[in-house]
């Protein structure tokens, strides 16, 4: 009871809860919530001795059905390690990387082999299982960056133990090869490759992966070792068992984005999803879990296909199986690739050759997720339309991770499909700051009033300020506070941040790609919501301007939502960035200037 209630943090747990952990294997006998019962009793008099009879608990609370431990921060070691990875992330994102390896030192030392290990009940349960794989992330960062940090013997000792106790894990086996030839060890990096590959032959009958494969080149021409797992250009195209079939391990990444700049949040809270993946599984735990997926979301030009490049090239050394990538072009001038073209793409990706590529939709899904099983891959579906595009591009395979972005909230994928959801805003301010001057002439950015007003009116988006730049660049000489001065008449924003009239890449091109795909209520919504002349919005107040029930309005708001056209707000409030509001004003002005004029809107000044 005591582990199960610390290894939850604090979370609630219900009797249900309880009983399926404290009798997993059978089920509870009729007197288990007096037995559950019994054991808080015992334990609330041995953590407040001095409480008085009958007196609430302060400690081990009742939460509803069930219990909550309520201990300070410091008390649990769990939540300590968890702290001090995220602080070295944090320090690992701003380049210290000596910093962030001392830290995740530090976080490993508090563990004393594998979590409740002394109690065999709870060892299997789900919320260990994620705590060990939460610890195995932190070992592999930790091993990678006193590799780069040139401290490898430093991190022998760690690394030689996850290996031991890993005997076919290539990624820790190829880590310590790795941390061997960068500490000059050359000959025992080459004997532990050799018994890496004697032990993978012998006991799966495969041959050595993509890591193993380049740490083994790198020692061969005496190279210094990559400090990643598998940096870009070093992943070999095929691998081939010991029965002679060949693997292709795709490689299908876009190029990473230049000047990325913040969200490391949203990178961290991906490095924690990945780290709940299952590893491969066996032959006894093939398709236990389901396939894990991540939906970002956003508005237009919010820098989703950015971050979801970014973090995939940060962590293809994960996936020594290949990566998989796919413009399904959702929100495009062009129509959206249906999924049997994106089937072909990924197929032949795979090594199908044309003459086996299956006709039909349904064959090549089949086909997909058969290729995929049991693989360790990173599958990129970008710019999607809609969850019914997505489903048949979903691998089977419990090994896989797909990340998927789109304008659209997902909703079917997240119920469906468990898929979890990161919503990514606006930059920060501060961060669309340094984007800025990362982007344009540092000599233009030495006013900070003209620099934060720029972010502001490019509404803090990071399309906007790309192109923001872009014109600046195009009129060398011309002050940065000349440029703030023209963006502040909106009418004229958006053909200043038009991209020279590219329909790709233009302010008002990306918008457009969303605000096509509305049904004609929800369109003519938008363009009167953005006429409208506050900020923000209430369903009773957006009922009166668009003419419609207040039942209807919460419709069509939810809708606007749903497609990131608008933000929902704290107290049912709703509202648009900058850019969107000038475009819906454009839209009225250039399509339909006669027809939307109603007395309650007015134009914003």
């Amino acid at each position: 009871m005591l582990g199960l209630l610390t290894i939850v943090c604090g979370q609630p747990l219900s009797h249900a809860q309880i009983m399926a952990a404290v009798w997993p294997d059978r089920l509870p006998p009729p007197t288990a919530r007096n037995v559950i019962q019994t054991h808080v009793k015992h334990l609330r008099s041995i953590l407040e001795p001095d409480r008085r009879r009958r007196a609430p608990s302060q400690i081990l609370r009742q939460v509803g059905d069930g219990y909550a431990l309520h201990v300070p921060a410091s008390a649990v070691d769990a939540v300590r390690f968890r702290h001090q990875v995220t602080a070295a992330t944090g320090l690992a994102h701003r380049g210290e990387i000596n910093g962030a390896a001392d830290l995740l030192g530090q976080s490993l030392a508090l563990w004393n082999g594998s979590p409740l290990a002394d109690i065999p009940t709870l060892t299997a349960h789900p919320k260990v299982v994620a705590l060990a794989a939460e610890r195995q992330a932190a070992l592999d960062r930790y091993g990678d960056m006193m590799i780069a940090a040139g401290r490898a013997e430093e991190a022998l000792p760690v690394l030689e133990e996850a290996a031991a106790a890993q005997p076919l894990d290539e990624s820790a086996q190829a880590r310590l090869i790795r941390a061997y030839h960068a500490a000059g060890r050359r000959s025992r990096a080459f004997s532990r490759y050799h018994q890496v590959r004697r032990l993978l032959t012998e006991e799966l009958g495969v041959g050595p992966g993509p890591q193993l494969a380049t740490a083994h080149t790198a020692l061969l021409h005496d190279e210094a070792p990559p400090a990643t797992p598998a940096e870009p250009g070093t992943v070999p195209a095929t691998r081939t068992a010991a029965t002679g079939e060949v693997f292709v391990v795709p490689a299908q990444l876009p190029a990473d984005i230049p000047d990325f700049t913040g969200r490391g949040a949203e990178l961290h809270h991906l490095d924690r999803l990945l780290a709940e993946r299952p590893a491969r599984p066996g032959p006894t735990s093939a398709g236990a879990a389901p396939t894990a997926l991540v939906a970002v979301s956003g508005t237009a030009g919010v820098g989703k296909t950015a971050l979801a490049v970014r973090w995939a090239h940060r962590v293809r050394g994960w996936f020594p199986d290949g990566q998989l990538h796919v413009d399904l072009r959702g929100h495009d001038a062009d129509p959206p690739v249906a999924a049997r073209q994106a089937l072909a793409g990924f197929l032949r990706g795979l090594g199908v050759t044309g003459t086996d590529l299956p006709p039909s939709t349904e064959e090549r899904a089949a086909a997909y997720r058969s290729r995929m099983d049991g693989r360790q891959m990173l599958v990129l579906l970008d710019n999607a339309v809609s969850a019914e595009q997505i489903r048949p591009l979903l691998p089977g395979s419990p090994s896989c991770f797909v990340v998927v972005t789109s304008r659209d909230s997902l909703a079917a994928l997240v119920a469906r499909h468990g898929a979890r959801r990161i919503e990514l805003d606006l930059l920060p301010q501060d961060d669309a700051v340094v984007l800025i001057r990362r982007l344009t002439d540092p000599r233009l950015t030495t006013e900070p009033g003209a620099t934060a007003a720029l972010a502001t009116q490019c509404a803090r988006l990071p399309l906007a300020l790309r192109l923001a730049a872009e014109v600046t660049d195009s009129r060398p000489g011309t002050p940065l506070a000349h440029l703030v001065q023209e963006l502040a008449d909106q009418r004229h924003r958006l053909d200043l941040l038009d991209a020279g009239g590219d329909r790709r890449t233009g302010v008002r091109a990306v918008l457009s790609w969303s605000y096509r795909r509305l049904p004609a209520d929800a369109a003519r919504a938008f363009r009167l919501l953005g006429r409208h002349c506050d900020p923000e919005v209430e369903p009773q107040a957006a009922a009166g301007i668009l003419g419609t029930t207040v039942a209807e309005a919460w419709r069509l708001l939810d809708l606007l939502a749903r497609a990131h056209l608008i933000q929902r707000g704290p107290g049912c409030r709703y509202g648009m960035h900058a850019l969107l509001r000038a475009y819906a004003v454009h839209l009225v002005e250039t399509e339909h200037p006669y027809t939307e004029q109603p007395a309650t809107v007015g134009l914003p000044g």
